[in-house]
């Protein structure tokens, strides 16, 4: 939940981009090519979080994790909510190895 939230974040400065600078001295081109910029970096994100639902938590990390470096601070929110996704999974095949082990040392009494 919390990488969905990150992920609207980003999206949402992407949006307000040309807002936030407007009072800069760029010029349009100038601004679309960061907009644009921002948005692939916000689309890689994307393909990260998918990935991570899909299961493929290590690349799928690994994509947010890039995705958000333009976005800091707000990056930060999609990037913790990604590690948390990544860790719990790594939590429950922990366990489920654990108990593989405990299961085969009984069978082998």
């Amino acid at each position: 939940m919390l990488m969905v939230v990150g992920l609207i974040l980003n999206l949402m400065f992407v949006l307000f981009f040309p807002q936030i600078v407007a009072d800069r001295d760029m010029s349009a081109d100038t601004v679309f090519v960061f907009q644009m910029s921002l948005f692939a970096s916000w689309c890689i994100c994307v393909f990260g979080g998918v990935l991570l639902k899909v299961g493929k938590h290590k690349a799928g990390f690994i994509l947010v994790a890039i995705g958000s470096l333009l976005f800091v601070p707000l990056g930060l929110v999609a990037m913790i909510g990604a590690r948390k996704l990544k860790e719990k999974d790594q939590g429950s095949t922990l366990e489920a190895r654990r108990e593989a082990l405990l299961n085969a040392d009984k069978d082998a009494a």
